[in-house]
């Protein structure tokens, strides 16, 4: 049974309606990103015939923007209205998503021009993630944090079940160029949702905006962060699993589901879908293992049962 304060919690975050518009533009965005993330990779194999390599490349221009992360948080820190950036980053990468129908409609979709969205999108999720976790810590009381992650986490999984799987037959029924509307739809959404959410985001200091230029702050950061035993041990961690999971990156498992099993993309996005029912329960389950073994100790036992299944 849980206790009393577990339900008043829950109750307390679900009564919370700048919460509750966060996690569902949150969780729509979210949704469609896995129709974007089934559909642009079958875009290159199925349409554009990628070889391997070029499907590779598509994943890899996808997270490049990653590289900068460093810089875009230092230049993000010193911007007041993070809610502001957030919606930003949903309306350009709207708008980028936007070009492949109507390029699809014209005739003119290319392997440079689904390059560019990639990339694109991309920075935009950068910037978007970048801004999130300071506007989260405004939003979300601190004893919610667990809870509030938690609740996220389970939109997040959910999507990666329900959304390859309805992805799939979109593309299957409208082809991936048309079926990445839905995706661009959702950024909208997320936009419309979380635009009118007010917290207290403290304004930046006229000293502070005139400080220190913004590579030399972001080396200060990245300093920070390695010399920080829990951060370092953070990124070192997350690092070494996203390397390797992108490896076996979802283009490329694509390009084998469609030219080795030939497979059509109605199944692949059905398997892709039964693939992530596991994490739907991770997420559900993730408050009460916490409070069990601690935050420290879960993560770390996730990260050696997140791989298992693959060796």
């Amino acid at each position: 049974m849980r206790s009393h304060q577990e339900r008043a919690s829950d109750a307390s975050l679900w009564r919370n309606r700048r919460f509750v518009r966060f996690w569902a533009g949150m969780s729509v965005s979210q949704f469609g990103d896995r129709i974007s993330e089934l559909a642009l990779p079958l875009i290159a194999v199925a349409s554009l015939h990628a070889s391997a390599g070029q499907v590779a490349c598509l994943t890899a221009l996808a997270w490049a923007p990653n590289l900068l992360a460093v810089v875009l948080g230092a230049w993000v820190d010193h911007h007041t209205h993070k809610r502001r950036l957030m919606v930003l980053a949903d309306l350009i990468r709207a708008g980028a998503l936007l070009i492949l129908p109507a390029a699809y409609l014209l005739g003119g979709v290319t392997l440079l021009g689904l390059y560019a969205v990639a990339l694109v999108t991309g920075a935009a999720a950068v910037l978007f993630n970048t801004a999130y976790p300071p506007f989260f810590a405004h939003l979300v009381p601190r004893s919610s944090y667990v809870d509030a992650n938690s609740k996220l986490s389970a939109g997040r999984s959910a999507s990666q079940v329900v959304g390859p799987a309805v992805g799939g037959a979109l593309v299957q029924a409208l082809t991936a160029p048309v079926a990445v509307i839905a995706d661009a739809l959702s950024f909208l959404a997320s936009a419309a949702l979380i635009g009118p959410i007010r917290v207290d985001e403290p304004a930046v200091a006229a000293d502070e905006a005139a400080g220190p230029s913004l590579l030399r702050r972001a080396g200060e950061g990245l300093v920070f962060v390695v010399r920080h035993p829990v951060l370092r041990a953070s990124l070192g961690c997350a690092t070494t699993l996203n390397f390797f999971t992108f490896m076996s990156s979802t283009g490329l498992t694509v390009l084998f589901a469609d030219r080795v099993l030939g497979l059509s993309a109605g199944a692949i996005g059905l398997a892709f879908g039964i693939g992530s029912t596991g994490a739907v329960v991770g997420a559900v389950l993730a408050p009460k293992i916490s409070r069990r073994i601690g935050v420290g100790r879960s993560i770390a036992a996730g990260a050696v049962l997140f791989p298992t299944p693959s060796r």
